[in-house]
């Protein structure tokens, strides 16, 4: 039951910031009991490393749509369309990854 400072982003994910106090149950120097409680709470404007990922990602998935589109319409590039859907389909993976990441960070609290 160590005391840490801990940041609450936008988009609702916290982050464990530095140490600030032993607990009663620690007494050697340098060492915590492995619980961590909170000292201070500072609300962050931004949001968590994970849902910034996940923005690029999509923007990502987005865009190639759009260049697929163009593709499709215009009748060019089969092997890039190709390469295109497989680029998405993987970007898609990544997005569940990350969904189901942030799923299980938010049952462990």
């Amino acid at each position: 039951m160590c005391f840490y400072d801990q940041q609450i982003f936008s988009c609702g994910d916290h982050k464990w910031g530095r140490f600030r106090a032993h607990c009663n149950k620690e007494y050697r120097t340098g060492e915590t009991c492995g619980m961590k409680l909170i000292f201070e709470a500072s609300r962050v404007g931004t949001k968590c490393q994970m849902c910034k990922k996940y923005e690029v990602i999509w923007r990502k998935i987005g865009q190639a749509r759009e260049r697929v589109a163009r593709w499709e319409a215009e009748g060019i590039n089969p092997v890039s369309t190709d390469k295109e859907w497989a680029n998405i389909v993987q970007w898609q993976r990544e997005l569940r990854e990350i969904e189901m990441m942030k799923q299980s960070k938010m049952r462990s609290i």
